[in-house]
Protein backbone atom coordinates (compact mmCIF):
# COMPACT_ATOMS: atom_id res chain seq x y z
CA UNK A 1 0.00 0.00 0.00
CA UNK A 2 2.88 2.29 0.38
CA UNK A 3 3.74 2.15 -3.31
CA UNK A 4 0.60 3.91 -4.57
CA UNK A 5 1.02 6.59 -1.92
CA UNK A 6 4.63 7.06 -3.01
CA UNK A 7 3.57 7.31 -6.66
CA UNK A 8 0.88 9.89 -5.75
CA UNK A 9 3.43 11.89 -3.78
CA UNK A 10 5.84 11.82 -6.72
CA UNK A 11 3.12 12.99 -9.10
CA UNK A 12 2.19 15.84 -6.74
CA UNK A 13 5.87 16.72 -6.37
CA UNK A 14 6.37 16.62 -10.14
CA UNK A 15 3.33 18.88 -10.68
CA UNK A 16 4.57 21.25 -7.98
CA UNK A 17 8.06 21.30 -9.51
CA UNK A 18 6.63 21.94 -12.97
CA UNK A 19 4.45 24.76 -11.66
CA UNK A 20 7.39 26.25 -9.76
CA UNK A 21 9.62 26.05 -12.83
CA UNK A 22 6.92 27.68 -14.93
CA UNK A 23 6.53 30.52 -12.42
CA UNK A 24 10.30 31.05 -12.27
CA UNK A 25 10.47 31.11 -16.09
CA UNK A 26 7.64 33.65 -16.25
CA UNK A 27 9.34 35.81 -13.58
CA UNK A 28 12.63 35.69 -15.52
CA UNK A 29 10.82 36.59 -18.75
CA UNK A 30 9.11 39.57 -17.10
CA UNK A 31 12.42 40.69 -15.59
CA UNK A 32 14.15 40.55 -18.99
CA UNK A 33 11.29 42.46 -20.64
CA UNK A 34 11.32 45.07 -17.86
CA UNK A 35 15.07 45.61 -18.23
CA UNK A 36 14.70 45.93 -22.02
CA UNK A 37 11.86 48.45 -21.67
CA UNK A 38 13.77 50.43 -19.05
CA UNK A 39 16.84 50.56 -21.30
CA UNK A 40 14.69 51.69 -24.23
CA UNK A 41 13.10 54.37 -22.03
CA UNK A 42 16.52 55.68 -20.93
CA UNK A 43 17.72 55.74 -24.55
CA UNK A 44 14.62 57.71 -25.58
CA UNK A 45 15.07 60.14 -22.69
CA UNK A 46 18.74 60.65 -23.59
CA UNK A 47 17.79 61.31 -27.22
CA UNK A 48 15.07 63.78 -26.18
CA UNK A 49 17.53 65.62 -23.94
CA UNK A 50 20.06 65.72 -26.78
CA UNK A 51 17.42 66.99 -29.21
CA UNK A 52 16.40 69.69 -26.73
CA UNK A 53 20.04 70.81 -26.38
CA UNK A 54 20.47 70.94 -30.16
CA UNK A 55 17.24 72.89 -30.70
CA UNK A 56 17.98 75.30 -27.85
CA UNK A 57 21.45 76.03 -29.23
CA UNK A 58 20.06 76.51 -32.76
CA UNK A 59 17.34 78.86 -31.49
CA UNK A 60 19.87 80.90 -29.52
CA UNK A 61 22.39 81.07 -32.36
CA UNK A 62 19.87 82.06 -35.02
CA UNK A 63 18.26 84.64 -32.73
CA UNK A 64 21.68 86.16 -32.07
CA UNK A 65 22.42 86.19 -35.78
CA UNK A 66 19.25 88.06 -36.77
CA UNK A 67 19.11 90.41 -33.76
CA UNK A 68 21.63 93.23 -34.19
CA UNK A 69 21.72 96.87 -33.05
CA UNK A 70 23.96 99.62 -34.32
CA UNK A 71 24.72 100.66 -30.73
CA UNK A 72 25.82 97.16 -29.67
CA UNK A 73 27.03 95.69 -32.97
CA UNK A 74 30.42 94.50 -31.66
CA UNK A 75 28.77 92.72 -28.71
CA UNK A 76 26.08 91.27 -30.98
CA UNK A 77 28.71 89.90 -33.35
CA UNK A 78 30.57 88.41 -30.39
CA UNK A 79 27.36 86.61 -29.32
CA UNK A 80 27.19 84.99 -32.76
CA UNK A 81 30.88 84.06 -32.63
CA UNK A 82 30.46 82.56 -29.16
CA UNK A 83 27.73 80.29 -30.52
CA UNK A 84 29.66 79.30 -33.65
CA UNK A 85 32.41 76.85 -34.49
CA UNK A 86 34.44 75.58 -37.42
CA UNK A 87 34.46 77.16 -40.86
CA UNK A 88 31.32 79.20 -40.19
CA UNK A 89 32.96 80.84 -37.20
CA UNK A 90 36.17 81.55 -39.14
CA UNK A 91 34.26 83.06 -42.07
CA UNK A 92 32.00 85.15 -39.84
CA UNK A 93 34.96 86.32 -37.78
CA UNK A 94 36.86 87.33 -40.93
CA UNK A 95 33.92 89.47 -42.08
CA UNK A 96 32.86 90.73 -38.66
CA UNK A 97 34.61 94.12 -38.71
CA UNK A 98 33.09 95.03 -42.09
CA UNK A 99 29.70 93.79 -40.87
CA UNK A 100 29.93 95.92 -37.69
CA UNK A 101 30.83 98.97 -39.79
CA UNK A 102 27.86 98.50 -42.12
CA UNK A 103 25.44 97.96 -39.21
CA UNK A 104 26.69 101.10 -37.46
CA UNK A 105 26.75 103.22 -40.60
CA UNK A 106 23.25 102.18 -41.69
CA UNK A 107 21.94 102.49 -38.11
CA UNK A 108 20.47 99.00 -38.32
CA UNK A 109 18.25 97.69 -35.56
CA UNK A 110 16.84 94.20 -36.00
CA UNK A 111 15.03 92.01 -33.53
CA UNK A 112 14.60 88.38 -34.49
CA UNK A 113 12.48 85.54 -33.24
CA UNK A 114 12.50 81.84 -34.12
CA UNK A 115 9.00 80.80 -35.15
CA UNK A 116 9.56 77.08 -35.70
CA UNK A 117 12.41 74.62 -35.83
CA UNK A 118 12.98 70.92 -36.21
CA UNK A 119 15.81 68.47 -36.57
CA UNK A 120 16.14 67.38 -40.17
CA UNK A 121 18.91 64.85 -39.55
CA UNK A 122 21.50 63.94 -36.99
CA UNK A 123 24.82 62.22 -37.13
CA UNK A 124 27.74 61.56 -34.88
CA UNK A 125 28.28 64.83 -33.01
CA UNK A 126 26.22 66.99 -35.37
CA UNK A 127 22.67 67.69 -36.47
CA UNK A 128 20.98 69.67 -39.21
CA UNK A 129 18.16 71.91 -37.99
CA UNK A 130 15.58 73.62 -40.18
CA UNK A 131 14.62 77.01 -38.76
CA UNK A 132 11.90 79.49 -39.66
CA UNK A 133 12.36 82.92 -38.13
CA UNK A 134 11.15 86.47 -38.47
CA UNK A 135 12.76 89.79 -37.69
CA UNK A 136 11.73 93.41 -37.69
CA UNK A 137 14.20 95.80 -39.28
CA UNK A 138 14.72 99.50 -38.83
CA UNK A 139 17.56 101.34 -40.59
CA UNK A 140 18.72 104.69 -41.94
CA UNK A 141 17.60 103.74 -45.45
CA UNK A 142 13.97 104.07 -44.41
CA UNK A 143 12.94 100.67 -43.10
CA UNK A 144 10.76 101.15 -40.04
CA UNK A 145 9.98 97.88 -38.24
CA UNK A 146 9.69 96.09 -41.56
CA UNK A 147 9.14 92.38 -41.21
CA UNK A 148 11.59 89.89 -42.70
CA UNK A 149 11.16 86.13 -42.93
CA UNK A 150 14.04 83.69 -42.72
CA UNK A 151 14.23 80.03 -43.64
CA UNK A 152 17.52 78.50 -42.63
CA UNK A 153 19.26 75.14 -42.58
CA UNK A 154 21.67 75.26 -39.66
CA UNK A 155 24.29 72.62 -38.99
CA UNK A 156 24.90 72.25 -35.27
CA UNK A 157 28.15 70.58 -34.21
CA UNK A 158 29.30 69.40 -30.81
CA UNK A 159 32.12 71.67 -29.70
CA UNK A 160 33.55 70.39 -26.42
CA UNK A 161 30.17 69.27 -25.12
CA UNK A 162 28.18 72.26 -26.39
CA UNK A 163 26.30 72.48 -29.68
CA UNK A 164 27.28 75.43 -31.86
CA UNK A 165 26.50 76.60 -35.39
CA UNK A 166 29.02 75.24 -37.86
CA UNK A 167 27.16 76.10 -41.06
CA UNK A 168 24.18 78.29 -41.97
CA UNK A 169 22.39 78.11 -45.32
CA UNK A 170 19.50 80.22 -46.49
CA UNK A 171 16.70 78.04 -47.87
CA UNK A 172 14.40 79.24 -50.64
Amino acid sequence: MKLPALADARRKLTKTNAASCLLVAIAVLFTVLSVALLKSHHTSEDQRAGDAAILSAARSGVTAMISVRDTSAADDVQKVLDQSTGIFKKDFEARSQAFIGIVQQAKVVTQGDVVAQGIESRGDGSATVLVTATSSVTNAAGANNESRSWRLRVTMSDDEGQYKMSNVEFVA
